[in-house]
């Protein structure tokens, strides 16, 4: 750990969340050994937190009024055997009803705007409030020092990003507290690779942090370039499904174990690995996890499940028994790293392709999620297949308000994000289809990475 850090973690950390008024050390501090807990303490403690949420959604919402009087009568007195008999919470519940599931007495000032497409495709806008984002983060940092890392060590960052030096104030936190040095992966080419390769090297992060698929395609350029003296202390993957054949080329390159990651924006954190690297720990800091199969009830362990999540901090956009729209497999096997959190077995339902321009550049799928896609307000849902170089096919089912302008925004954006020579056309479907598997590809190219040659 460096000097830095040191001095960031003890001083000017607890400074700034002082300055913020942001509790979110304090609740670090509370979730020290937490992970250690016998089960039957913890799923106790879930009971009785899950039993204040759900009385809180029953007086304080109407979404939630309406949808748990035909369960129980007493909502603080729910049991387990009532509460999976709540209907699942699906996306088109959410879009239909996001004023009604907004709580009554949480004011809106209080309440933090969080814009998804998610692993679907599909658009969504959801809130949290303001106690619940810093529990998360703390959460969030709990699982992330899994990987080696720690507050106020230097990160090397794959992700969708403005540049913070633009903003004076994003500039100075950075410098001084998060220490992100960034590659942005809505442009990615030979020079902004090596440029950002330079300016690790010096910077010599703790922390590598990115999309698997972005980390990989790192990881294969520095191969090729030979270029070999990048070392973080840990490695985290998140966003995507982590393949073995990823894993293995990150591994052998940055001499350093994958910690992978997943969560979804409209909860936070899900699952992560540990560093014994033998499954994902389920979040049971912030969360209750389900495996639903086709029949709507738990599958057996081992087998691939829907992916059911209920929130148990945020007060202000209550989510009780989501359906994230991922597939997982869960386990019950123990692990030998000392958390007793249950484990998923694997990830099943999350792939996004880059899309090559015409240039050589490298357009994350995931990343245009939040940069084309939330752009488009009056589509429900899209999916982007490259089928040649210079062009797209982009799938799109219409939502409300669709009109011939949105076909004008689209063949803006399009030549805005991947260029003028990029060509496109547009395919009006009913709905975009999950493969066999049960995933969903928001992006998908059929074009040769030139990263991966």
């Amino acid at each position: 750990m460096s000097f830095s850090g040191l001095l960031i973690r003890n001083l000017i950390a607890p400074l700034w969340a002082i300055k913020e008024g942001t509790p979110y050390l304090k609740h670090l501090k509370l979730l020290e050994g937490s992970k250690k807990r016998p089960i039957e303490v913890i799923r106790n403690e879930q009971l009785q937190r899950l039993r204040k949420m759900i009385a809180h959604a029953a007086f304080h919402t109407d979404f939630y009024r309406e949808r748990l009087s035909t369960v129980t009568d007493e909502p603080i007195n729910i049991t387990w055997e009532q509460f999976v008999q709540i209907p699942f919470l699906t996306k088109d519940d959410i879009r239909a009803n996001q004023k009604r599931m907004l709580a009554s007495n949480i004011s809106a000032d209080q309440l933090i705007s969080k814009k998804t497409s998610g692993s679907t495709g599909v658009a969504l806008e959801v809130f949290a409030d303001d106690d619940s984002m810093q529990w998360k983060r703390a959460v969030t940092i709990s699982y992330d020092r899994w990987s080696g890392w720690d507050i106020g060590e230097n990160i090397a960052a794959i992700w969708t990003t403005k540049d913070p030096k633009t903003n004076w104030k994003s500039y100075l936190r950075n410098l001084l507290l998060e220490c992100y040095t960034f590659l942005n992966t809505l442009g990615m080419d030979e020079d902004s690779v090596l440029e950002f390769y330079n300016k690790i090297k010096i910077d010599k992060p703790t922390l590598l942090f990115g999309h698997a698929h972005s980390i990989y395609l790192l990881a294969c350029f520095l191969r090729s370039k030979k270029l070999d003296d990048i070392r973080p202390l840990g490695i985290i993957s998140t966003c995507m499904v982590l393949h073995d054949y990823e894993r293995k080329v990150i591994e052998e390159v940055f001499c350093c174990k994958v910690t992978d990651r997943y969560g979804c924006e409209e909860v936070s954190l899900i699952a992560c690995e540990c560093p014994a690297h033998n499954g994902m720990h389920l979040n049971y800091d912030s969360l209750i996890v389900e495996f639903i199969g086709v029949d709507g009830k738990p599958v057996e362990n081992g087998e691939p499940g829907a992916i059911v999540v209920t929130d148990l901090t945020n007060y202000g956009m209550p989510f009780i028994r989501y359906k994230v729209g991922d597939v997982g497999v869960p386990t019950d096997r123990t692990c030998s790293c000392g958390c007793t959190y249950p484990l998923m077995e694997s990830l099943e339902g999350r792939i996004a392709d880059y899309i090559v321009t015409p240039e050589g550049k490298l357009i994350s799928g995931i990343s245009l999620d939040e940069h084309f896609f939330l752009h488009l307000p009056t589509i429900k849902q899209m999916q982007f297949v490259q089928e040649e170089i210079d062009y797209l096919v982009l799938r799109i089912v219409k939502g409300d308000n669709f009109t011939d302008q949105t076909y004008d925004d689209i063949a803006r954006l399009v030549a805005e994000r991947f260029g003028s020579r990029m060509k496109h056309s547009v395919e009006i479907v009913d709905s975009v289809q999950q493969e066999a598997s049960g995933k969903y590809r928001f992006c998908i190219s059929k074009v040769k990475n030139p990263f991966t040659t």
